[in-house]
């Protein structure tokens, strides 16, 4: 079962979730696993929070890697109420080199607890994060509120509620945990010349603990055209890694 709903404007958009919900449509597919809480349960926005994440950037250009790293802080610093009526959540992201180093502020996102979803904006652009309630593999679209980008399937995990031990070399696990995935056209993830991921993994009562994003292609491109397979060699990519290290009040 795919959810679609897309609209022009914000207004237009929260009412037809606002009728679907009455007609049942959005309350997942028959004989799914349905976890009860609330997906605002699995993204919590206490104003005065903050989320921090230790990031891990690599780049590839013609077969040589390169990478860095960061932290990342989230911090919700205010609620408000929007053009539609609705409540939304102000965070402003910020960025250091080190722990020892100051945060620096980078951009502010908005997030949205609606009836049934929790949306983000960023850079302009409003995704649908979670659908609720939380099923195993249910699917919608990701960029329902927006034609600025090519839509693009999101799916749940084929568990929901389950524990998620978290990446790196400080290990920490969460007992109860929502993985969701994009799913790519076969143009951009054909599994040989071209691999392209996102994931997200979402725990109840703290929010998001890991993203994760990638793009590889494993081929050189000659001079004729034609293209030489490299297995298993990166040739051009990148990938993106954040891991939550640390939350709490600012």
């Amino acid at each position: 079962m795919i959810l679609r709903f897309r609209y022009s404007t914000l207004s237009k958009a929260t009412a037809a979730l606002a009728i679907l919900a009455g007609a049942g449509l959005l309350n997942g597919c028959r004989n799914e696993t349905v976890t009860p809480n609330p997906a605002e349960d699995y993204y919590p926005l206490p104003v005065g929070t903050y989320r921090a994440y230790a990031v891990s950037d690599t780049t590839w250009s013609k077969g040589v890697a390169t990478a860095s790293s960061y932290q990342l802080r989230e911090a919700i610093t205010q609620q408000y109420t929007d053009a539609a009526g609705q409540p939304a959540y102000r965070i402003l992201r910020s960025r250091r080199a080190t722990s020892a180093a100051a945060w620096v502020d980078d951009s502010v996102w908005v997030a949205q607890v609606l009836p049934q979803s929790v949306t983000l904006t960023r850079n302009n652009v409003r995704s649908v994060e979670l659908i609720y309630p939380l099923a195993a593999n249910k699917k919608w679209h990701k960029y329902s509120f927006t034609t600025l980008r090519d839509d693009s399937i999101r799916a749940y995990g084929p568990t929901v509620g389950q524990a998620f031990t978290t990446p790196g070399p400080a290990l920490k696990t969460y007992e109860a945990t929502a993985t969701v995935r994009d799913r790519w056209p076969e143009s951009s993830n054909d599994g040989l010349y071209k691999r392209r991921g996102t994931l997200q993994v979402f725990a109840q009562g703290v929010g998001p603990v890991v993203r994760r994003r990638y793009y590889y292609e494993t081929f050189i491109a000659q001079n004729n055209g034609a293209q030489t397979l490299t297995p298993g060699v990166i040739q051009v990519g990148s990938s993106h890694l954040e891991v939550l290290v640390d939350s709490g009040k600012l």
